[in-house]
Order: structure tokens, then C-alpha cells, then sequence
């Protein structure tokens, strides 16, 4: 029986070399297409003859197809090539080595070869450098239907459609709404894991290559830096206000499907109580009647914020009794009171003490068990409702009203603090306070409780304003800490040589550069600059206007092997906000699997062969999450014999690679961390 054929496009190249090699090792005929698209050095279309050679290819072919046209890449126009650029520099941006178009215009040069000597596999050794987070860290998503903050690795399990994230434009430093372009699982059990805890209480979980963003202190530009490159004391930059962001959250849920109640129940007891009786859930005795189509208004959100802070169950408790700890909130006692009283439920004062307060319910525990608000706070077990993220912003306000009348503290020392064992909700309460441009700070606290603090007026102002707490004496506490006169530095721009030389360039009045000193701080021992002092600093524009802050790294702590970690790729920002905290995502755009998954859509669109029902196209990319130490490795195991291959994008006339440019360091150091002599030749 004939082999298959396939067609690979064949550098000469150490990733080419590899794909080939793979291509041959998975039963395919070889044909290999080399191009000269006017590249800077014909050696290594001289290697790639040598390569096909070696691997006994079927046929080798090489297309002239001069680019130098276009030019517009170091590779193929009079610019110079990068070289000794380090590994942060390296994962920042599309480099000027890409070529415009590079792989579209070869992947039709090869899907024009595969027609003509009947090949429908085409391969291609694109490689990217994985950027990968905990499948834990949580990211915000949106559909035209919901918007949702949930784990990464949720996010990978959607089924496919039209996805966009909160990102940041790393060249405006625009933050808002960005097309999901691709969400990815990468394998990482031989990569290093590492936790970043900032100073301002944010966790994030990387992988050693997956880059986070801080301001290089020369030229005061936000920058990548890779996590295996994070030390304490960096600033790492965090969005400080998504407001621009909550309008994905503008229309209120005006109600909740509880048809499934009295099935859920019937698996949770053994002779069930509830029942649906036409439009109602009941139960057997009739008294309490709950709509199938259950309101959700403001004094249910502000009833369950109440229960969140004085409140809780046993998960697995069984009695039918809602016990509220509410005496100590003026006017709590009557609002319960008054809700409950809407379904014909007593709310009855504990005989015990005069805090207490009990809801003999079984139609409204088992709904409230229903909606995930079972838990302790004693054991850390409480959450916002499973239904909290489809709430609008203004819906979440109430809920958190409740549980902070509840659980907030008056201002002490200019601060605020809800504590909490049930560090769930602190996690998810600091995201809705972002979203209404409030900058939290979470700490850790005695007794394995997590405590949200607000300390900054704007906050405590903002807070006033959104928020309708019940409880006249923390309202009158939190107005007059919003009146203070504060310099802000929790928001201020990271000091740095950089931000000094923007403003000594800067274009001022007699006198302006002083001011803008002093009022920044240059010579305060504080890390951060008073952001407004540089607001007449052309150069600092676009910072002064971000919603950015740099919180200090506080500690790095390695973590065991990782299995699998998860990414996004974004349109337009190469960015996304994970647990708060602005991570990257970039490299060659057309080695992305979405490009190339878009080109096999086409092929199959645009070619007789495709339309014909002859066969289908796929597009192979076998090195596409592979490390070069993985790819080296794989290659060796394949036989493959390095010593004929050159990565260089400026080898001399001798044919010797440079050492310097970005594919020689990385090829380097994948030889190094392959455990495999390198065999190249270098310049001296």
C-alpha cells in the first residue's frame, strides 16, 4: 500500500529539520518545499538541500519568491538584526524579524504543492514559547449573553463561539473588552511553577516562561517579565479600576428558574418535603409558596448579603431552621422581617439572647442550600450564591451591603476591614469592588482569616456612593474618611530612573520640573510618585491615564511541577487579566494555532482538491507547544543530525551562526537544558 504524502516546508532549520524528520517517522512520503523569498543569506537554503538529503526525502523543491518587495522585517529589508536582546526583551512583542505574512505566503506555496503531487497533509515547523497560568487563576470572560469571572481552566472547557476578555493595550494602555482569539492547555510537567504574591494581597501562578508585566526603570514603559525572572521587591503592574469594564454587567437578573428544587431536594432526603405545585414550590403542608419563577429583588440580594455575614449552615445539616445573627444591625431584625413575612414566614427572636434570629423554613433552607449558601464561617466554607456573576453590577452592590453591614468594621486608623475564614469571598468581593474603580488591599490575618481593607478617600468615597448600607454609624464613618485630604500613593507611579529623565526631557514652565519633583516624591523614601504630579509630562501621558497601578512583589515561591497550565491568546492587547494581575501573551502571530487552524479552513475552501470532496487538508504543527530543549530531545530520538542545520538570522559568509540574535540564544539554550552537546559552528 502507498504512503501518504506529505509536504513540509523545510528551512534548513533546527525546527523544520525536527518536523520532517517527525513528518517521516509518522508513515508520510516527504516532499519538501524550501522558498527563497530573499532572505539575507543563501546558506541556509544550502542547508536545507543538505537536510533533505540526509532524511531521504521523496522530492526536494525550492521556490524563489522575492519578498524583498515588501521588506519590512530585519530578515528581508536594510534593518538591523536584534541581537543579545534578553529573555524579557524577547517575549515583548512581535520582533522586526518577523516577516509580513511570512507563513501565509509559504502555507499557500505548499498547499499549491500538495495539489499538484496529491498530498493533503502539509507540515510546518512553527514554534511558539508557551505562556501558561494555574488552571486555578481566574479571568474574566464575556459572551453576548453573560459575563463572567471564572477559572482559566473553565474558560478552556467552553464549547467553541465568540469570546472577549478584559485586557490592556500594551502600547495605549487602554483597558477594556478584547476578542478571545484562542484559549489554550499547555503541558507543563517538566516546566517550573512559580506563586507571585504582591503586597497589596494578589496571587497569581505562572509558569517559568509565562511573562507578567512591570516598568522598566530606564525608560519607565511597561515591559514583560518572565516568571522564572520575578524577584521580591519588583513592581508588577495591576489594573486598579475596571469601571470601564462593568458595563458588561448593565442589566439586572429579575429572576431565578427554581422548577429543579424539588428534584434536588429528593436527593438530598430521604423522604422529601418539597414539591412543585403548578406555578409554586411548596412544601407538603402548603404553607410556604415560593414562585417557580423566583423574584430576585433588592431586599432578597440584601437578605442573602446578611446571611453571608451573620449567617451559615453545615453543608450537610438537614434542619429546616435559617438562623441570622442580626441584633447588633440597626434595622436588620425589621427588614428580615418584613421579607420573609411576603411568603407567610415567621422570622421568631431566639429566647437566648437578643442577637439571634431564626427562619423555621424548610421551603427557604432548601433553597437556600440550593444556591450553594450553605457553609460556615468557622469552617471557611461560605460563598456568594451560585447565581452571584449573572447579577448586574448594581444587584452585587446589595449583596455586598448586606454582608458588609454585617461583617465591615467602623474606620480605625483611616481604614476599613472586613475579615473572613471563608477566603472565597474575600477573593471574589475585591473583583467587584475593581469594577467600580475601588483598589482594595487583601492581607493575611490571624486565625487563618483573609481581611479586605479600604483605606484610600476616592474608596471610601465611591464606596458611599454605590453602596446602600443599612448601618447609619458605618455610612457616617466611611463619608467623613471619603472628606479626607490624602495624597494617594497606593495608585502612584513606580519611581525609577525612567520616570526622573521623562520629566527632565519634559517641556515645562520655569519651575514646572521642581513642582513635579516635589509633588511626586523623588526624594521621599517611598517606593511610588503622587501620579497626578505628572500629569503635564507629555512622555508619561498614557501612564498618568492608565488605570495601572505597580504593586511590589512580596514573595516568589517555587511550587512542584504543574501537569497542565492554560492561556488565552487576545486580539489587539496580546494581554489579559489574570487574578488581577495584567499577563502576557504575544509572539509571531502566524504561528498561533488559531492562524493555522484558519488556514485549514481556507485550503479547504479554495482549492479544486478541497472542494471536490477529493480529500481534506489538515495543517500539521507537531512542535507548535514544544520547548526547543523538547524539540531538541524529540529530534534526537528521531535520529536527526543537528550538526547540519543553522538557526541564524545573520550567519557570516563561512556559514557560521552569529550566537547573538534571538534564534541562536534560544537554541542555545535549549541545547543547554536538553542535556545535548550543541553542534553548531559559531563566530568567534
Amino acid at each position: 500500500m502507498a504512503r501518504p504524502r506529505a509536504v513540509v516546508l523545510l528551512s534548513g532549520g533546527l525546527d523544520s529539520t525536527t518536523t520532517a524528520a517527525a513528518a517521516k517517522a509518522d508513515g508520510f512520503d516527504v516532499y519538501a518545499l524550501s522558498v527563497d523569498y530573499g532572505q539575507r543569506h543563501q546558506v541556509e537554503l544550502e542547508r536545507a538541500a543538505a537536510v533533505a538529503a540526509a532524511l531521504g526525502v521523496a522530492e526536494h523543491r525550492t521556490v524563489k519568491l522575492d519578498l524583498r518587495a515588501i521588506g519590512g522585517s530585519a530578515l528581508t529589508a536594510d534593518v538591523a538584526v536584534p541581537k543579545d536582546r534578553s529573555a524579557d526583551d524577547m517575549g515583548h512583542g512581535v520582533p522586526v524579524t518577523y516577516v509580513p505574512a511570512r507563513n501565509t505566503i509559504l502555507l499557500g506555496l505548499a498547499l499549491g504543492y500538495a495539489e499538484t503531487v496529491g498530498a493533503f497533509d502539509i507540515f510546518i515547523g512553527a514554534n511558539v514559547l508557551d505562556y501558561s497560568v494555574h488552571g486555578d487563576t481566574r479571568v474574566w470572560l464575556r459572551t453576548r449573553e453573560w459575563a463572567r469571572l471564572m477559572p482559566i481552566r473553565e474558560a478552556h472547557a467552553l464549547p467553541p463561539r465568540e469570546y472577549e476578555t478584559i485586557a490592556v493595550d500594551p502600547a495605549s494602555l487602554r483597558l477594556g473588552w478584547f476578542p478571545v482569539t484562542a484559549r489554550a492547555r499547555h503541558w507543563t510537567a517538566t516546566r517550573r511553577a512559580f506563586e507571585v504574591r504582591l503586597d497589596r494581597g494578589q496571587t497569581v501562578t505562572v509558569s517559568e516562561d509565562h511573562s507578567l508585566f512591570t516598568l522598566d526603570p530606564d525608560t519607565a514603559a511597561v515591559v514583560p517579565v518572565r516568571g522564572d525572572s520575578i524577584t521580591p521587591g519588583m513592581p508588577l503592574v495591576v489594573p486598579y479600576d475596571l469601571s470601564i469594564a462593568a458595563d458588561a454587567w448593565a442589566a439586572d437578573l429579575a429572576e431565578l428558574n427554581i422548577s429543579e428544587l424539588p428534584a434536588a431536594c429528593a436527593t438530598r432526603f430521604a423522604r422529601p418535603s418539597i414539591v412543585r405545585d403548578g406555578d409554586f414550590v411548596t412544601n407538603r403542608l402548603r404553607k410556604t409558596q415560593l414562585p417557580v419563577r423566583f423574584p430576585v429583588d433588592d431586599e432578597f440580594l440584601y437578605v442573602v448579603g446578611l446571611w453571608l455575614a451573620e449567617g451559615g449552615k453545615e453543608p450537610a445539616s438537614r434542619r429546616p431552621v435559617l438562623s441570622f445573627s442580626v441584633g447588633g444591625i440597626p434595622g436588620a431584625a425589621e427588614r428580615l422581617t418584613a421579607y420573609f413575612a411576603r411568603y407567610g414566614v415567621n422570622v421568631r427572636p431566639s429566647p437566648a439572647n437578643r442577637f439571634d434570629f431564626q427562619v423555621a423554613s424548610s421551603v427557604f433552607a432548601t433553597l437556600f442550600w440550593h444556591l450553594g449558601l450553605f457553609g460556615t464561617a468557622k469552617a471557611g466554607r461560605k460563598r456568594f450564591p451560585t447565581f452571584f456573576w449573572r447579577l448586574s453590577q448594581r444587584q452585587r452592590r446589595l449583596v455586598v451591603a448586606g454582608l458588609w453591614d454585617g461583617d465591615g468594621s467602623r474606620v480605625f486608623k483611616g481604614r476599613t476591614v472586613l475579615a473572613q475564614k471563608s477566603h472565597a469571598l474575600i477573593d471574589d468581593l475585591y473583583h467587584v469592588l475593581l469594577l467600580d474603580g475601588i483598589f482594595p488591599n487583601v492581607k493575611r490575618g490571624p486565625n487563618a482569616q483573609k481581611l479586605l481593607y479600604l483605606g484610600r478617600s476616592r474608596d471610601f468615597a465611591r464606596f458611599v456612593e454605590l453602596y446602600p448600607l443599612a448601618h447609619p454609624d458605618k455610612r457616617a464613618d466611611y463619608a467623613a474618611a471619603a472628606a479626607r485630604t490624602a495624597r494617594d500613593k497606593a495608585t502612584g507611579l513606580w519611581k525609577c530612573s525612567g520616570l526622573w529623565r521623562a520629566v527632565a526631557a519634559a517641556a515645562l514652565p520655569a519651575g514646572g520640573k521642581t513642582a513635579v519633583y516635589n509633588r511626586g516624591g523623588k526624594y521621599d523614601p517611598g517606593v511610588r510618585a503622587q501620579r497626578a504630579a505628572f500629569a503635564d509630562v507629555p512622555a508619561l501621558a498614557a501612564l498618568v491615564r492608565s488605570p495601572l497601578a505597580f504593586c511590589q512583589v512580596a514573595a516568589v515561591r517555587e511550587l512542584p511541577p504543574v501537569e497542565h497550565m492554560y492561556d488565552l491568546s487576545v486580539a489587539g492587547a496580546e494581554t489579559f487579566v489574570a487574578d488581577g494581575v495584567l499577563a502576557h501573551n504575544s509572539g509571531y502571530p502566524d504561528c498561533r494555532p488559531e492562524f493555522l487552524a484558519a488556514f485549514e479552513g481556507m485550503a479547504n475552501l479554495a482549492t479544486k482538491a478541497g472542494t471536490e470532496g477529493a480529500g481534506r487538508f489538515r495543517v500539521h504543527a507537531p512542535l507548535l507547544k514544544l520547548t526547543k530543549a523538547e524539540i531538541i530531545r524529540e529530534g534526537v530520538r528521531l535520529g536527526v543530525d543537528y550538526a547540519g542545520t543553522l538557526s541564524c538570522y545573520d550567519p557570516d559568509a563561512a556559514g557560521r551562526a552569529c550566537g547573538r540574535c534571538d534564534s541562536c540564544q534560544l537554541r542555545r539554550k535549549g541545547f543547554a537544558e536538553a542535556g545535548v552537546p550543541d553542534p553548531t559552528a559559531y563566530q568567534p
